[in-house]
């Protein structure tokens, strides 16, 4: 995929193409990693060297009942093994064509071979290490697909208690390779690998999957990974996924009781994995809007192949639909690009909102000559540069709220709740009201495909916040439909609110960064839409009434405080000019009719009373003037808008501090709820489309050309 070259963007476009080619250029010169990709192509061991390939007949023979006496090892003996290379692709479709039984069987016999595993883990010998974490995910990753509970692999290990015992020294020993040297990238990364197939195989058997993530979160493995991720850039550009999943799976299970919370709160980590968020989210965008061609190149690159040509019609329709591998691998990428925003900025306000104050005012924890940089390095951020995780979420946001539907709408949501933490800050709102430097990329269904063949319109020079409010003025205006997505709208309308509040209170004499003219028609509109009596009995109850207050209370608080906050001398009196207009028609009578229905009192009759009060107002005094200049057959606006000026001050309005008044979002058991539920689609997408291991040489299909 392109890089995103948005605002706030560290390095150049190239940068991460770089950094890319460096990560794969050091695996491939990494001798382990050649042994998985030769496979079963391997030189054979020389004669007295360790030998891999008795883990194979281990398993092969198990599997077969034969008789395996001669293979049966002590621990020391597996350890010795351990050393020589595995046939990972041979072991794989051993362990794939077993049965559910079969796999139970082998993982009861495995007892001295996963002990030299934890041992070896230990070691400091690279191959040891490698080899064992090979043996475990393959293990690991069968018994989740053969459906093996997890139980009988800590009965392998000693039972309960010892097989408990085993898996946190297991863990640990694993975190600890995270934070080795960073060129040794294959062993680096089989190890995030592991830790990912344990926090993600089992996440449904709601026991295990919680205990298993109790010891992930207490191996320290949250600890070891935010350092590995904020040492490398290669790292966190390079296994951004597997980064993102393994924080995501086991920073919003439940913690245990007296748990600490995870250890992001050190906002020079909290940047580090910002930038990796921004790097899925830039896929995420590249996948979604090429989802079309990339089907089409991925045919293609299947139908080129003629060892795995998939000639049914069956299985190429398989290939393509809903469930597809494609579409899968693409949805684990928007859902965790999505699901990690919301974790970072819900769950750790405190350092999020310190990442992007530092990125605005270009402080650093640490003078710049006091530790060495990372290879691949970038240039330093800009000093009024926001996070690239900014820049990357306008782009996803634009895309997902172009048409929510069914995943897209959860996921939008996230990433709304994930803004709202930005605009709650009364210190950091300053710096996301002034234009910046550089484009934002916005999903625009009107513009022309550009040499990617994406339909993007670059916002050049803007204000975030003006990028922001017209893509959510987008989404208000082309989405009122009768099955209204009232959750989003409530997000969208609560962000609007926090903007004009911050007006009101903090950027006396300042010029909004965006269009309130048409924030306050569009307002207007969702009102007209939400009185129709089919709308309001569609929408869910009470959310319909929640956004029909909170509409009602931004209307209000234009009336209010209009005359203060609005720039000109026609601000006020154009606001004062639509109530009443809309007003005249009935609106808002129609909905405190609908909202009296059930002769109870509620928040948005009071808001809906206020409006009606107003506009009768408004209305009684331009029609005294029309009575009173019969000869003015059809007036002007302006002539219209001049009575309304001064029809306004007589209007007599009640003092509603209330109006101005929020609490920050907490996350409430709904949204809890939501990114549980999220979660769960995202770790079983990542077991059923994310694979541990390359396949061999010359067994995948070309890969098509980039754009």
């Amino acid at each position: 995929a392109p890089p995103s070259d948005a605002v706030g963007t560290p390095v150049e476009s190239k940068g991460h193409n770089e950094l890319l080619n460096e990560f794969h250029t050091a695996l491939m010169e990494d001798p382990l990693f050649l042994e998985v990709l030769q496979g079963a192509n391997a030189a054979p061991a020389e004669e007295g060297a360790p030998d891999g390939t008795k883990v194979l007949l281990f398993f092969q023979a198990i599997i077969a009942g034969s008789d395996f006496q001669p293979l049966q090892q002590t621990e020391e003996g597996w350890e010795a093994t351990l050393e020589g290379a595995i046939n990972v692709q041979a072991l794989e479709a051993v362990m794939n064509g077993a049965t559910t039984e079969a796999t139970a069987k082998v993982v009861g016999a495995l007892g001295p071979l996963l002990s030299a595993c934890g041992s070896s883990m230990r070691s400091a010998e690279p191959a040891r290490i490698v080899h064992s974490l090979e043996v475990l995910c393959i293990v690991l990753r069968a018994m989740q697909q053969k459906q093996v509970s997890f139980a009988a692999f800590l009965q392998a290990t000693g039972g309960e208690g010892r097989g408990e015992q085993f898996m946190r020294m297991l863990i640990s020993d694993t975190s600890r390779v995270l934070l080795r040297d960073g060129k040794k990238h294959f062993c680096m990364t089989l190890a995030l690998k592991f830790l990912n197939v344990l926090a993600t195989s089992f996440h449904d058997a709601e026991a295990w999957g919680g205990k298993l993530c109790v010891w992930l979160r207490e191996g320290g493995v949250i600890s070891a990974l935010k350092t590995a991720v904020s040492k490398s850039r290669r790292f966190r550009h390079c296994l951004s996924l597997d980064s993102v999943v393994l924080v995501v799976s086991v920073g919003l299970s439940p913690p245990a009781a007296g748990a600490s919370t995870d250890p992001l709160e050190d906002p020079e980590d909290m940047k580090a994995m910002l930038e990796a968020v921004s790097v899925l989210s830039d896929v995420s965008v590249q996948r979604l809007l090429q989802a079309v061609h990339r089907k089409t190149f991925a045919v293609e690159g299947f139908l080129t192949s003629k060892k795995i040509v998939p000639t049914e019609p069956k299985e190429l329709k398989l290939l393509l639909s809903e469930n597809g591998p494609i579409h899968g691998g693409q949805l684990c990428y928007v859902t965790g690009a999505c699901l990690a925003l919301y974790y970072l900025a819900i769950h750790h306000p405190r350092p999020y909102l310190l990442a992007f104050s530092q990125a605005r005012t270009g402080r650093r924890d640490a003078p710049p000559d006091t530790a060495p940089p990372d290879e691949g390095e970038g240039a330093p951020d800009a000093l009024d540069a926001l996070p690239p995780a900014f820049s990357s979420t306008i782009t996803l946001l634009s895309l997902l709220l172009d048409y929510p539907q069914e995943d897209t709408v959860d996921h939008a949501k996230l990433v709304l709740l994930s803004i709202l933490p930005l605009v709650e800050d009364q210190d950091l709102l300053p710096s996301l009201c002034v234009p910046k430097k550089g484009a934002y990329k916005v999903f625009a269904r009107d513009c022309e495909p550009d040499k990617w063949g994406l339909s993007v319109r670059n916002e050049e020079s803007k204000a975030p916040v003006s990028v922001l409010v017209r893509i959510l003025l987008t989404f208000l205006s082309a989405n009122m439909k009768l099955a209204l997505e009232v959750d989003l709208y409530n997000i969208a309308f609560t962000i609007m609110h926090r903007l004009l509040c911050y007006y009101k209170n903090f950027g006396a004499g300042e010029e909004m960064a965006f269009d309130w003219k048409e924030f306050v028609m569009v307002s207007l509109r969702v009102l007209s839409y939400v009185s129709r009596e089919a709308v309001w009995k569609a929408g869910a109850q009470p959310a319909i009434a929640q956004l029909a207050t909170q509409v009602a209370g931004i209307l209000n608080l234009f009336l209010v405080y209009g005359a203060t906050m609005l720039p000109g001398d026609e601000g006020y009196p154009f606001v004062c000019y639509e109530i009443g207009r809309v007003g005249a028609n009935k609106v808002f009578q129609r909905l405190l009719d609908l909202a009296s229905a059930d002769g109870k009192e509620s928040p948005v009759q009071e808001e809906l009373r206020l409006l009606i009060t107003a506009a009768d107002h408004i209305n009684a005094v331009v029609e005294t003037w029309h009575l009173e200049t019969p000869n003015l057959v059809s007036p002007s606006r302006a002539d219209v808008l001049a009575v309304v000026a001064s029809a306004h001050l007589s209007l007599q309005l009640p003092n509603r501090q209330d109006l101005l008044n929020f609490e920050n979002f907490v996350e409430a058991p709904p949204y809890a709820a939501l990114s549980k539920s999220r979660s769960d689609v995202l770790l079983s997408l990542f077991c059923r489309h994310i694979h541990v291991f390359p396949p061999p040489s010359g067994a995948a299909p070309p890969a098509p050309a980039a754009p």
